[in-house]
């Protein structure tokens, strides 16, 4: 295992034009062939992937979150948008993609769900806004939608799609021009919002969650308070809508208490601002 490790190292110090057999290489050390094969192919995958700059990842999030508002519309609470911009705002800046320029809205659903496009515009529903308690919980909602950006899900997924078997140059110019394959990878990414990320991937945003919460000084069980809520209104068939697109909340818990012990956070700081939370949010419901 260690030596396959190594092997698949060499490749980000290996000049691009050097021819390499990595089944001599095998041979010489006595290697099992379906090792060197599974890394070799792995190469090739590897060296086929479309990059997508964070320009083409902000104009396909553009044109996908244009779809989103078209589906459920946008609160126009302008003192609610702004203070969830301010809470979203300081996380972006303490997160692993700080120079995004991350946005915030409110969808006009009363659905309990979030939804965070490529590019860093991220929307919380009017249903999930009424179920948090407090500040730190509304900041546990964001960390993980913005979690999914500063990890290039979708992006990720669309770069191992067979949409991105095409000439670097091709898709470079659908970015810039539009058109039918432009289209097409907005389709990808809208369904692969509605429809769900995969697994792994809303288990990896949980564990950043709460690194993010960390950073700013939020009191992270908060997020752990969200997930308990979630499973509650998942038992009592008021989150439908989230169970088609999520793992169960009880096994992102279990997860989450998993990765928490290899995440070195601080002592939690029980700071959760509900009284600002119900200033800005629960009073100005009707704004």
């Amino acid at each position: 295992m260690r030596l396959s490790l190594l092997l698949a190292g060499l490749l980000f110090w290996m000049p691009a034009a050097m021819a390499f057999n990595f089944g001599e290489l095998g041979d010489a050390l006595g290697i099992d062939p379906d090792i060197i094969r599974r890394i070799d192919q792995g190469v090739k995958i590897a060296s086929a992937l479309i990059p997508i700059s964070d320009e083409e990842e902000r104009i396909l999030g553009r044109n996908v979150a244009g779809r989103v508002v078209g589906r459920f519309g946008i609160e126009k609470n302008m003192q609610q948008t702004y203070y969830l911009n301010l809470i979203g705002q300081a996380l972006g800046q303490r997160s692993d993609r700080p120079n995004l320029a991350y946005r915030f809205a409110i969808l006009a659903t009363d659905d309990v769900n979030a939804y965070s496009c490529p590019g860093g515009y991220i929307f919380v529903t009017r249903g999930a806004l009424n179920m948090v308690h407090n500040e730190a919980e509304l900041a546990a909602v964001l960390a993980h939608e913005i979690a999914h950006v500063t990890e290039r899900h979708i992006i990720n997924a669309l770069q191992h799609s067979k949409l991105m078997k095409v000439s670097g140059e091709v898709a470079a110019d659908a970015f810039k021009q539009g058109g039918e394959l432009f289209q097409q990878m907005s389709d990808f990414a809208t369904d692969a919002l509605f429809k769900g990320l995969k697994k792994t991937d809303e288990y990896a945003s949980d564990s950043k969650a709460l690194e993010y919460l960390d950073h700013l000084g939020y009191d992270y069980p908060a997020m752990y308070d969200v997930l308990k809520e979630l499973e509650q209104r998942r038992k009592q068939g008021r989150a439908k809508v989230l169970a088609k697109t999520h793992p169960s909340p009880k096994s992102r818990m279990r997860q989450l208490k998993q990765a928490e012990s290899e995440l070195h956070l601080d002592r939690p700081t029980g700071i959760r601002l509900k009284a600002r939370f119900v200033k800005h949010i629960v009073k100005n419901k009707e704004a």
